[in-house]
């Protein structure tokens, strides 16, 4: 049989051939022994699928998972790289500190050494150290710093690379009080290599002052009683050997403190004293007199303070000190009033009417007491003081009362008292003679003592005293006057006046200022119909204003001096107006201007003034020119 013909017959499942061919049994036999099927059974086996995974099968998985372990690998690897770039920085990482004294001496410069740390696996780029403190440190010789403002400053660290560390140096001097604390701030800022955000970190240091730059004492009386005198004594100098700048003394005076006067006066809110630069060494002193007012066992606290104003225009303290006064109560108390006067405010031409009130506030009596009076103040006529009884001794300026004047002065009773009196006039031309003449005080010290006071072991015997200090209100004068023939503005227009015809005039308003600086002058008046504002003003410079709806006038005349119109000219403004007389008013006089009114404040005593000035017409009696007759319509 032909090749191909027995191909076709072996895979021919119907060939004859092939199953009429005789062969030798076996296990393989389709008919098999104990009827076991056979491995070539030709339902079994050749029409059954093939079991397992064909090559072509194993090839495509093999791929499969080749690419799903690459994929796991590759999210593997991201995430990977992720943490690694994540854990390669941690802010809390970087540090930043101070290494230096915790203690400074203001006189002398001290140093500190920042430490930076970068931990990190990263680059810490463009890093730079900001600091912060308050005008009482002052850097210096620093040479890598940037100054920026009295209380910054910077400096510029460039790269940190990955786990290294740098120090930077800040010098300077400390100028606060003994035992003040000083703080210091750093904080470093950077952006890690591997981000994109400004990040910092943050430390300080407290420095605590141990000697201040400035010398600061204050001396006060240890026990002062109601309405007794007291005098507090600033001594202050510079210990450094550098100039301070624009130094101010500062006092904050208890509540019961009442000023009477200061050497140097003080230059604001009668507790601010500029003192100006101080060089090395300089010093100076201040002294306050005043009284103090308080009750029994009550401490009164003043608080004195050196420094300047920073930039941030708070005031920075460069040594402070405190004086503590103890309010104590004498036995034998004393006290003075002023009949008919409020707020202790007189006038020249006053008679002073003093009453001096004494007590025993003890539980026993005492003898031989004696009363003083010393009263002082170039104002008053002391020729004329006088009491109804009592003597006045003129070479201390002081009245005296015994028992042989106030017969209850020989024994007073507990709780038992009793008054005395005597009075002294102000004079009624003020003596002004230059520019210092002025705030006038009469001050009166009126004390009480007996030899029986009982005095504590170690305390100072406690003697009534009492001050009473009166102030002199400015005696201020407003005039108008009016002028034809005038030096300041010409006029023009016929005297006598006629109908038809304008006349011109100039009217004066001028103030006399004696005693006291007086401030927010103010004129006001207005113009009758029918007279015409000029516009002309001499000095040009002075507020002045017309409303011609109105016809009203003000002068705003601002702060005028003590001693003007007697140590210099008076304070005056001078303004035309101009008048065309009609047929009715002929035979008459015209009024140039209405009733005035002169308002201002006394600045010494705290007062307001207000003065009124009459209406000035064309009848001139100060103008020779004009006069009364040429001061009429002429018919």
């Amino acid at each position: 049989m032909p090749l191909n013909d027995l191909n076709k017959e072996l895979y021919n499942s119907d060939s004859k051939v092939i199953s009429n061919r005789t062969h030798e049994k076996s296990e393989y036999d389709v008919e098999t022994a104990a009827g076991q099927a056979s491995p070539f059974d030709k339902e079994q086996n050749w029409n059954q699928p093939q079991k397992g995974f064909s090559p072509k099968q194993k090839k495509i998985l093999y791929i499969a998972l080749g690419v799903l372990v690459a994929a796991i690998v590759a999210v593997a690897g991201v995430f990977a790289y992720r943490w690694w770039q994540k854990d390669a920085f941690h802010q809390d990482r970087v540090s930043i500190s101070f290494e230096g004294p915790k203690e400074a001496d203001s006189t002398q410069q001290t140093a500190y050494i920042i430490h930076y740390k970068n931990s990190n696996r990263v680059t810490l780029k463009n890093a730079e150290i900001d600091l912060t403190y308050s005008e009482n440190f002052q850097p210096i010789d620093n040479v890598n710093l940037k100054y920026l403002s009295p209380s910054s400053s910077k400096i510029f660290v460039g790269d940190i690379k990955p786990n290294s560390e740098g120090t930077a140096e800040l010098k300077g001097i400390f100028y606060a009080p003994k035992d003040f604390p000083v703080y210091l701030y750093a904080s470093l800022h950077f952006v890690p290599s591997n981000g994109t955000a400004d990040l910092s970190m943050e430390n300080q240091v407290g420095v605590n002052i141990t000697a201040a730059p400035v010398l600061l004492d204050v001396t006060a009386p240890q026990q002062a009683i109601d309405g007794g005198d007291v005098q507090y004594v600033i001594d202050y100098k510079n210990l450094d050997v550098r100039r301070m700048s624009d130094v101010q003394v500062r006092v904050d005076f208890p509540q019961g403190f009442e000023m009477g006067s200061a050497n140097p006066t003080p230059s604001e809110k009668d507790s601010y004293w500029y003192v100006g630069n101080l060089e090395a060494g300089q010093g100076g002193k201040i002294t306050i007199q005043g009284q103090m007012h308080g009750d029994d066992g009550e401490d009164q606290n003043a608080l004195v303070s050196l420094g300047h104003v920073g930039n941030d225009g708070n005031f920075v303290v460069f040594n402070k000190q405190e004086a503590d006064i103890r309010m104590v109560s004498p036995v034998l108390a004393v006290k003075q009033t002023l009949d008919n006067k409020e707020n202790n405010v007189i006038n020249a031409g006053d008679v002073l009417q003093y009453t001096i009130s004494y007590k025993n506030t003890g539980s026993t009596g005492l003898r031989d007491a004696i009363i003083t009076a010393q009263v002082t103040g170039k104002i008053v006529d002391f020729s004329k003081i006088s009491s109804d009884n009592g003597s006045y001794d003129g070479t201390t300026g002081t009245m005296i009362w015994k028992a042989s004047d106030v017969p209850g002065l020989a024994n007073i009773d507990p709780q038992a008292g009793g008054s005395v009196h005597f009075s002294i006039p102000v004079k009624s031309v003020i003596p002004i003679a230059n520019k210092l003449d002025k705030n006038f005080v009469v001050s009166s010290v009126a004390k009480i003592d007996s030899p029986d006071i009982p005095v504590s072991n170690g305390a100072n015997k406690v003697i009534g005293s009492n001050k009473l200090e009166l102030k002199l209100a400015s005696k201020v004068l407003f005039d108008v006057k009016g002028y034809y023939a005038d030096a300041k503005i010409k006029n023009s227009g016929p005297i006598p006046m006629q109908t038809g015809k304008e006349t011109t005039f100039a009217i004066h308003w001028s103030v006399v200022n004696v005693s006291n600086d007086i401030t927010n002058a103010q004129v006001i008046s207005s113009l009758p119909t029918g007279v015409r504002w000029t516009g002309q003003i001499y000095p040009a410079n002075e507020k002045i204003s017309y409303n011609e709806r109105t016809n009203q006038l003000i002068w705003n005349a601002g702060d005028i001096a003590a001693g003007a119109g007697l140590i210099t000219p008076p304070h005056e403004v001078v303004f035309q107006v101009g008048v065309t007389p009609q047929v009715n008013q002929v035979g008459d006089p015209i009024t140039l201007v209405n009733k005035s009114t002169f308002t201002a404040k006394d600045m010494f005593v705290g007062q307001s003034i207000n003065l009124e000035g009459d209406k000035k017409d064309t009848q001139l009696y100060e103008d020779p020119k004009v006069g009364f007759a040429g001061g009429k319509v002429a018919r």
